[in-house]
């Protein structure tokens, strides 16, 4: 009789957890708890928006080495934003003929039906030109160009610094 009731026990705990279990799984779904979606992507910039953010971060950034003074940034890319989505791929191959066939994976979000992103390549820089106050100071020049080439990995000679009228 004793061994009947532990039983029972354990079983309403088993349950108790898989009705848990179920209650969680039915809740992720729930919108509430998505917390990001592609409109609301922090990186969902246009190429415009992204040159202009990286070119206010570069004159905070020059505009704090000491000397530099005020300044202008421009920034040039190589390229826009490139994005790679999940595909499925089928290959058939015959004696005399071989072929490839692709379809990318979909998921069906508020929108519609959406491809499954796995990542994004952010355009590289080209170049930049500065202008600021503090480059006649030829040390300032140095700071300011080293401070570019190892924040976007670009040769010095693709920088430029020059004095503000």
């Amino acid at each position: 009789m004793e061994r009947v009731k532990k039983s029972d026990k354990k079983l309403k705990i088993i349950m108790i957890a898989g009705l848990i279990g179920v209650l969680l799984i039915m809740l992720s779904d729930m919108p509430i708890f998505h917390s990001t979606s592609q409109k609301n992507d922090s990186y969902d910039y246009s190429y415009d928006e992204y040159v202009i953010s990286l070119e206010d971060k570069c004159e905070k950034l020059i505009e704090s080495i000491d000397g530099a003074g005020e300044c202008q940034v421009m920034i040039t890319l190589k390229n826009t934003k490139e994005s790679v989505y999940a595909r499925n791929s089928e290959e058939n191959q015959n004696d005399s003929s071989f072929s490839n066939s692709y379809e990318y994976v979909l998921y069906k979000g508020e929108d519609g039906e959406t491809p499954v992103l796995i990542k994004q390549y952010f355009p590289q820089v080209m170049g930049v030109a500065v202008v600021c106050s503090g480059a006649g100071n030829t040390a300032v020049k140095e700071n300011i160009i080293r401070c570019l080439s190892s924040v976007f990995d670009i040769s010095s000679s693709k920088i430029s610094v020059s004095k503000s009228k």
